[in-house]
């Protein structure tokens, strides 16, 4: 199948406008196809957007999940419904179907313009390749963590986030939704040129592999009695190693990444996530090399 349709989600959660705003630009500005490829718009959680708060019941971009793994009392809520409905109108097999899905997200977080895959398809690492080798984008690969699944982008063959930060949240921000036009802007053209064998993809790609994440310090009532150190506010993507500081608690106690590996930081002091009692992600760098059947994969979409 060629590739045809890409589905642009903004707004998964209500209260990241920024890409709302984008996306309505990019739609006025832009024909609805191009280089053979036509975008469909959405904005994922519409009415969380009206509220601007982050969801209605629960995380929508946590609910893509199997229904069979899915606890059914979840299907009275809100965002349950609405994942449900946009893979039945834009899923491969709905009525308007597309083969990518890009989702994009804004954060609190000094992460500046990333891109987050969920596990290791060859399609995704292929358009993720064509975007760190036309952007430099850090790359963050989420994976092995049972406690968060259902995202959105595995619902679909191929797809990825968009993930700019730092902003704050309902907070309209003209140089975050210029990165975002930006890079909608170079999709079709990127992804024509390989289909048409007028670029290749980089022979490397450098990924952040998910290892895990670190809670705030809490009493004995679970809640939070620290803050991050201030020499690892800001600075997501930046080496860790042992003996340095994370957290500085209200007995003035530092609490010091204690683990024999090095890793790096994202989603530093991120505010949506402290409801998921995180304060912090840590991942790993991990180069893979770049592979033919990636492409191949990726053009039989």
């Amino acid at each position: 199948m060629t590739i045809q349709r890409i589905l642009i989600v903004s707004g998964t959660h209500g209260n990241e406008i920024n890409p709302i705003w984008a996306v309505k630009h990019f739609n006025r500005e832009e024909n609805s196809l191009n280089h053979g490829i036509e975008f469909e718009y959405i904005i994922g959680n519409p009415v969380a957007y009206e509220k601007g708060c982050r969801y209605i019941d629960v995380d929508l971009n946590r609910s893509f999940k199997e229904s069979e793994n899915f606890d059914q009392h979840k299907n009275s809520f809100y965002e349950t419904n609405r994942a449900n409905f946009l893979v039945d109108e834009f899923g491969i097999d709905g009525s308007k179907p597309c083969q990518i899905a890009i989702d994009l997200h804004t954060t609190t977080a000094n992460m500046g313009t990333s891109i987050v895959l969920y596990g290791r398809r060859f399609k995704d690492f292929c358009l993720a390749a064509l975007l760190q080798n036309k952007f430099g984008l850090p790359i963050y690969l989420h994976e092995k963590d049972k406690a968060q699944t259902g995202f959105l982008v595995e619902a679909w063959p191929c797809g990825l986030v968009i993930e700019i930060g730092p902003v704050a949240q309902n907070f309209y921000d003209p140089n975050i939704i210029n990165k975002f036009l930006i890079i909608i802007r170079s999709l079709r053209a990127e992804i024509d040129k390989l289909k048409n064998n007028l670029i290749e993809l980089p022979k490397e790609l450098v990924i952040h592999v998910h290892q895990g994440s670190i809670d705030y310090p809490r009493d004995q009532k679970g809640n939070i009695d620290g803050l991050i150190h201030h020499e690892r506010i800001n600075q997501d993507w930046k080496l860790i190693k042992k003996g340095d500081p994370l957290f500085l608690d209200s007995q003035g106690i530092i609490h010091k990444y204690d683990g024999d590996e090095f890793v790096w930081p994202v989603f530093i002091g991120e505010v949506a996530y402290k409801e998921k009692k995180i304060a912090m992600s840590i991942t790993k760098k991990e180069v893979i090399c770049s592979n033919t059947q990636w492409v191949h994969e990726f053009k039989s979409l």
